[in-house]
């Protein structure tokens, strides 16, 4: 459920844009925070915006708000970039442990929004400008590996968008777990425990029990690993269901 503190946020800088008569930015906001809050920034009158979180597609975005007279089409929002380099050869990290240092840090956890992983030699993240520099020079803890971060120029991003494939599968059940865990490539159990701490969202909306039943197009979104349509579902003679799903 979204947090008191990003709907304040947020129409906190939609009064800003309306009082202002310039456009404004948010900060990084969930998409589960983004599903929240547009229903009521709708309900604004003279009130509209756009949203970017500097890479396409992008999980974590910032919204421009602005009155309907202004044009949002060519105005800018500033994205910088910082590197998290260490050496995770022996101790691979996920979202989460990055996650889980940054925000032992004291920068304001609005200012970054996408992770993007570089293998053994760490991460890029998709920052403010305000928070790149607040981040230059900190030393993170990201699992066992001491992190150093730099702020980069942003043509070194090495963002890579996934290309769209299709995936024909035979499971015993249509379960959250079991289809998941097909199309996106994790272990059962690995799956179910990414489900029951919060990281799967389904719909759109984050969902915890990893028994729900899947019907054709829900779409399935595991933080740091894309989403995955389920596009058909058809019972075979041996009572199993032959799944076709778009992973992207």
């Amino acid at each position: 459920m979204i947090s008191s503190e990003a709907m304040d946020h947020v129409l906190a800088v939609a009064e800003a844009a309306l009082r202002n008569w310039r456009p404004e930015p948010t900060g990084f906001l969930d998409p589960e925070e983004r599903l929240r809050v547009e229903p009521v920034l709708q309900q604004r009158s003279g009130l509209h915006w756009r949203g970017s979180g500097g890479i396409t597609p992008a999980e974590r975005q910032r919204l421009l708000l602005a009155r309907e007279e202004l044009p949002l089409m060519d105005a800018p929002m500033d994205f910088a970039l910082v590197e998290l380099k260490g050496n995770f050869l022996f101790d691979p990290a996920e979202l989460e442990d990055f996650e889980a240092a940054l925000l032992a840090t004291n920068v304001d956890p609005r200012g970054w929004g996408d992770v993007i992983f570089l293998g053994e030699n760490g991460a890029q993240l998709i920052t403010t400008p305000a928070c790149a520099a607040a981040l230059t020079g900190c030393s993170l803890q990201v699992r066992t590996v001491a992190v150093e971060a730099t702020a980069v120029p942003w043509e070194r991003l090495r963002h890579q968008p996934r290309q769209p494939r299709t995936i024909t599968t035979v499971e015993a059940s249509c379960r959250l777990d079991a289809v998941a865990s097909a199309g996106l490539g994790l272990s059962r159990a690995r799956m179910a425990a990414a489900i029951s701490t919060g990281r799967v969202r389904l719909n759109g909306r984050t969902v915890l029990r990893p028994h729900t039943e899947l019907r054709p197009g829900d779409v399935v979104v595991l933080r740091g690993r894309g989403e995955l349509h389920l596009q058909s579902r058809t019972l075979t003679r041996r009572q199993r269901w032959r799944l076709q799903l778009l992973r992207r």
